[in-house]
């Protein structure tokens, strides 16, 4: 297996923002490069009922068309400037979500309220020293053809009933595993343990799946006041 790996991911989802964190941990202490690919889950999930979702908060739907807005300005700002800002973009826009303070009111509902708010993209760009006039791409549905091409590569090569993140290895043709999801980010030794787990798993002839559905909430400022807590948010 290569040292080369790619990781999927959406702004939106606390799953993807938390295991990334990890991977940029892993990638400081290992010969790691990571390839960014956004993958919205507004395009993955167009044929899923937000029905069901909606019991759980409203704001669900609004909140994944949040953060294909976001995956539509870091593919313009890719074709601008290259595939190097995405990892960038990526820590900004996930930094702006997930970095903002703990809502005052009871379970998930407040949490994606915030999620689903609109947000000023333009310092995120500045900051990076690019054109805060990307920021408009946010409501150009052109760039939707590079991103559907990602959700299509990742059902080929991972399969139909996934999420965020998708970790692929020695890309562009190696295997793919949706996750890990994991609700706090290891560091040190123990991140290095998580990776070379993950890495047996997913290069190990014909291995499938390992699944556990109860699941806790992941750790961030935005979601303190429902870390650790049971939940069947996916």
């Amino acid at each position: 297996m290569s040292d080369d790996v790619e990781f999927f991911f959406d702004p939106i989802c606390p799953f993807a923002w938390v295991t990334s964190r990890w991977v940029v941990e892993v990638a400081r202490r290992r010969e790691l490069a990571v390839h960014w690919r956004p993958l919205p889950l507004a395009i993955l999930n167009e044929g899923i009922s937000y029905d069901e979702r909606r019991t759980v908060s409203e704001s669900y739907p609004d909140s994944h068309r949040r953060g294909l807005e976001m995956l539509r300005v870091v593919v313009a700002a890719a074709e601008a400037h290259g595939p190097h800002v995405v990892g960038e973009l990526y820590t900004g826009f996930g930094e702006l979500v997930w970095d903002s303070p703990a809502p005052d009111g009871e379970g998930f509902d407040p949490v994606m309220r915030v999620m689903a708010q609109r947000r000023d993209l333009r310092p995120v760009l500045e900051r990076r020293g690019l054109d805060p006039g990307l920021a408009a791409a946010a409501t150009d549905d052109s760039h939707d053809r590079g991103l559907r091409a990602n959700v299509e590569e990742v059902r080929r090569r991972c399969g139909d009933d996934v999420g965020t993140p998708v970790l692929g290895f020695s890309p562009p043709d190696g295997p793919a595993l949706f996750g890990p999801v994991i609700d706090t980010v290891p560091s040190g030794e123990d991140a290095l343990r998580l990776w070379d787990a993950t890495c047996t798993l997913a290069t190990w002839p014909g291995f499938a799946e390992l699944k556990r559905s109860l699941r806790s909430f992941p750790d961030t400022p935005l979601t303190a006041r429902l870390a650790g807590g049971r939940t069947t948010v996916r």
